[in-house]
């Protein structure tokens, strides 16, 4: 909220703020933020929402004015022109509808995690396609390509599904933070939930029309091989990738030594 009050806007934004979580006070710190907002210009409306990503997601969009949209995660942090020059990227006629700003890691105190993401922004994948971990824009016209978000983890995937790859933008001039998960046993619980997130995906009745799944491991092995220097730190992702596989029990007991 403090980055989209600190915006460069060049019209009318209007912000909800769908609080979804059980921390009593998460409502109430929420609320003391939306000044900063209103001060700027901005029309802030903060609610408290049912539990789930989807459900909040839901109950903001029903109180936004027809437009372009942004979806961001509490913990994503915009660069100040980021607002506007998506804008601009979306506008009509620019053949775009899908579009983030350059995605930025907070400074890691885990070795594990600085190595799994030094990997992670050079494969393939995430170079070609807006791979998002917050934050993503749709213009006013790709909004119109659904109806209401259907219950899932992983929103900005299915989004994505949606528009072509000559429809979707990584903007370079602007960026967002996002906080990394911290150390080995984060980094395995996000890539499981990341693995939830993929099966309710194939579970959904109505696919979007664009799935890109089919080349997203194009690549990977030769990327991971092309430079001897990286190799501890692919090691790093590959172990985070194959413990993500393995039952929680499993884990547990090794965490334990038995």
């Amino acid at each position: 909220m403090r980055s989209l009050a600190r915006q460069t806007l060049t019209r009318d934004v209007h912000v909800v703020v769908a609080v979804n979580d059980t921390r009593a006070d998460s409502y109430d710190r929420a609320v003391d933020l939306a000044p900063a907002l209103r001060a700027g210009g901005v029309t802030c409306t903060v609610i408290r929402t049912p539990p789930g990503r989807s459900a909040a997601l839901r109950a903001g969009d029903r109180l936004l004015p027809p437009g372009p949209r942004l979806y961001l995660d509490q913990d994503a942090a915009l660069s100040p022109g980021a607002v506007a020059t998506l804008l601009a990227a979306l506008a009509p006629g620019t053949g775009v509808h899908f579009a983030a700003p350059v995605l930025r890691l907070a400074p890691a105190r885990s070795a594990v995690t600085r190595a799994y993401y030094r990997i992670w922004r050079e494969l393939p994948y995430v170079r070609r396609s807006p791979a998002t971990f917050g934050a993503y824009a749709v213009s006013a016209e790709g909004r119109s390509r659904w109806d209401e978000l259907p219950d899932m983890h992983s929103d900005d995937k299915w989004v994505r599904w949606h528009f072509a790859p000559d429809e979707r933008l990584v903007v370079p001039a602007e960026w967002y933070e996002v906080v990394a998960p911290d150390g080995l046993a984060d980094l395995v619980r996000a890539r499981r939930r990341y693995r939830r997130g993929n099966r309710e995906l194939v579970g959904l009745a109505a696919q979007p029309p664009y799935p890109d799944d089919h080349i997203r491991y194009r690549g990977i092995v030769r990327s991971l091989l092309a430079d001897p220097a990286a190799w501890p730190s692919a090691a790093v992702f590959l172990a985070v990738h194959s413990a993500s596989g393995l039952t929680p029990s499993w884990l547990g007991r090794r965490a334990r030594g038995d």
